[in-house]
């Protein structure tokens, strides 16, 4: 099965976010728009993987995770990656925070865990390392296929640093599975892994 890790919408952004997509995608250029279902925040992906797989590696990030103290992401405007050249993802992103450098962390230990469950015959081998690349919390809106002219670039980044959005909650991260079908993809929680209550990290 396809698996990933990642922190699970927050409702109360979601409902923030939903007019500020559905102008987008009324007034830009074609696009993969994505749905409300996979407003979430990424932190590791691991492709096609063995249920067992999956299972070692949840087991080996619940701690790390129950470590992690719950907070929220500040609002950080327009995320384009690649962040130089034809950008090909259109997201939101966040501001630099205590919760997001202990995102950070977590993403990075959710990348060296996939590693180290690797055996001679596992599925985690092909698992892509993260390497030297910046862990950048945000939500994918929409995905480009054919170049957008110049003008409808700057026209998306106007009107996401223009929105008054709330801060993202962060409570738990999921894995996840996802299935593709042509209505775009499924995905569905395997388990649920609870930060830190108590004493939050904050913006």
């Amino acid at each position: 099965m396809r698996a990933f890790l990642a922190v699970p919408a927050d409702p109360a952004w979601v409902a923030a976010a939903e007019p500020l997509a559905g102008r987008l995608r009324r007034d830009l250029p074609r696009a993969s728009w994505t749905r409300r279902e996979a407003w979430h925040l990424t932190l590791k992906f691991l492709g096609e993987i063995s249920e067992e797989d999956a299972e070692r590696f949840a087991a080996a990030i619940a701690p790390l995770a129950a470590a992690s103290r719950a907070g929220a992401l500040p609002p950080g405007g327009a995320l384009l990656l690649p962040p130089r050249g034809r950008p090909r993802v259109l997201a939101v992103g966040f501001g630099s925070s205590e919760r997001g450098a202990a995102l950070s962390e977590l993403a990075r230990s959710a990348d060296a865990a996939a590693a180290r469950i690797v055996e001679p015959q596992g599925s985690l081998r092909r698992v892509e390392r993260e390497g030297r690349r910046p862990f950048r919390p945000h939500v994918t809106l929409a995905r480009i296929r054919d170049p957008w002219p110049p003008s409808a670039v700057a026209a998306f980044r106007e009107a996401v640093e223009s929105a008054e959005l709330p801060p993202f909650r962060c409570d738990a991260c999921v894995l996840y599975s996802s299935r593709l079908n042509p209505a775009g993809a499924v995905h569905t929680p395997l388990r649920t892994l609870a930060f830190a209550a108590g004493a939050e990290v904050g913006a």
